[in-house]
């Protein structure tokens, strides 16, 4: 086990220290120190299994030090040292959850190893407990999130059932993707407003966070939510929060607000234009129809029925996070059996914040079946492509590229938009803002800069354009640059 000593007397510290050694068994002191305001500091660092805390010390005395502990890192094991025998001081720790209280009179090698052969004991069976409790909780979660017709309002006796430290004040629930180091980086972004944190895993992608917001923490509880979309630029996928609540017979209209909100900011509409109704069975019907078309060498066929599976997904606002795996889980399989290159189609979808980009994304996978196969394109709109994709930062037009390819400007605009699945302007702003988002990753251009590298005039414009493709700011792709 991990174990911390405080004491304000360097002398005895150093004597429980040496005890602990001498105790033996599979220990490691991780931290000697003389305040409670360094062992907050050790804890977040390097958290421990044990505390053996002096009850007397300035400033933040032992039992100030316990309730932080215990409200902070309720896992944590807190053994009381002190030279008073008064009963009294023994029942403020016991009452404040101490697991033992030893007198300094007392300590010794032996005594030592047998609190850390009790707590280890204890320790253990409170993980075989926690493993039917983590069952249980799991179950309960599930029908939050799932909400059946029959499910009775929850109460305080259910979460006290299932260890759920929540409380009746101001709570909400976030939603992400199992993406990353995006758990890591929500964990880091708690302590200071948050508390009573709970992630619940409803999938391998799904991941759901509630917790109480701390008094006084922002002016107003609204603000909560805008804290959390702070942290989504650093997040792959996005993030979706609900209201703030104050009772616990919301909390299953909590999960879904936060969903709701996740995709409406993934379709980029607000959440009261998303269906209540989930529509999944048209897309999986596209998505096999494409996968065997393409399986069997109907590369043109199955490139359409990929195009009608983006059409149906925006028709349907079917779920963001379903849409992504199963997108993602195509393109990989894809990637096995025709092309290698579309690997890096599957694994650009799953981070993308908006539709918009994995439509870019898929269109690209089309894009490479079409050219690895050769088929798809007529030799004028594949002249028109190459013309756009080597001149776009030039002042391009449909009249100019009409001119290149000999066609007339509106036959053009109609066999383009039937060849290509996107209009000639679409098509060419994609390009320039796959092409500003290289130069952002792979350059020290200022924005400024790049917006006139791939044809962009107007800053304004070129920030507008790109958050509506990739979900962030130019600048959110530096900084993550800069940060990585």
């Amino acid at each position: 086990m991990k174990i911390i000593v405080v004491d304000d007397e360097p002398l005895v510290k150093q004597y429980i220290v040496q005890c602990v050694r001498d105790a033996g068994g599979e220990n490691e002191i991780t931290a000697a120190v003389t305040s409670g305001a360094k062992v907050l500091q050790e804890m977040k660092a390097n958290p421990a299994d044990v505390v053996f805390a002096d009850i007397t010390m300035p400033k933040m005395d032992g039992i100030e030090l316990l309730q932080e502990l215990r409200r902070q890192y309720p896992g944590t094991a807190v053994v009381m040292l002190t030279c008073h025998d008064d009963f009294e001081y023994a029942r403020a720790a016991m009452q404040n959850g101490a697991k033992d209280y030893i007198l300094k009179t007392e300590v010794s090698a032996d005594k030592i190893r047998a609190v850390l052969d009790k707590l280890q004991s204890s320790r253990q069976q409170h993980i075989s407990e926690s493993a039917v409790q983590q069952i249980g909780r799991s179950r309960f979660l599930r029908s939050m999130v799932e909400q059946s017709e029959d499910m009775t309002p929850v109460s305080a006796v259910d979460l006290q059932e299932n260890s759920i430290y929540l409380n009746e004040r101001a709570f909400l629930t976030v939603f992400f993707l199992n993406q990353g180091q995006n758990a890591e980086i929500m964990q880091k972004n708690m302590q200071e407003h948050f508390e009573n944190p709970l992630f619940y895993a409803y999938s391998e992608q799904e991941v759901y966070l509630l917790v109480n917001i701390r008094r006084n923490a922002f002016a107003e509880e609204q603000d909560a939510a805008a804290y959390f979309y702070q942290c989504a630029e650093r997040l792959n996928g996005g993030i979706g929060c609900s209201g703030v609540h104050h009772h616990f017979t919301n909390l299953p209209k909590s999960f879904a607000e936060a969903v709701r909100d996740f995709d409406s900011r993934f379709y980029q509409v607000s959440a009261q234009k998303l269906p209540h109704e989930i529509h999944v069975s048209e897309v999986e019907t596209c998505i096999m129809r494409a996968t065997i078309k393409l399986t069997d060498g109907d590369i043109q066929g199955g490139c359409a029925d990929l195009e009608r599976l983006l059409q149906c997904a925006e028709k349907y606002k079917v779920r963001s996070s379903f849409l992504r795996e199963t997108v993602q889980q195509l393109f990989s399989g894809l990637a096995v059996k025709l092309e290698p290159e579309l690997q890096h189609t599957a694994d650009a979808v799953a981070s993308f914040c908006t539709f918009a980009a994995l439509c870019e994304a898929v269109r690209e996978g089309i894009a490479v079946l079409q050219r690895k196969h050769g088929v798809g394109y007529s030799a004028a709109i594949r002249k028109a492509l190459d013309h756009i994709n080597v001149h776009y930062a030039e002042d391009l037009s449909l009249n100019t590229v009409a001119d290149v390819v000999f066609l007339n400007r509106d036959y053009l605009s109609r066999q383009f938009k039937k060849e290509v699945g996107v209009n000639f302007s679409e098509y060419l702003m994609s390009v320039r803002m796959k092409q500003a988002r290289c130069l952002l990753e792979n350059s020290s251009l200022r924005i400024s800069e790049v917006d006139l590298r791939v044809g962009i005039t107007n800053m304004s414009y070129f920030s507008t354009v790109f958050h509506k493709v990739f979900g962030c700011k130019p600048n959110d792709v530096r900084k993550n640059k800069q940060s990585g």
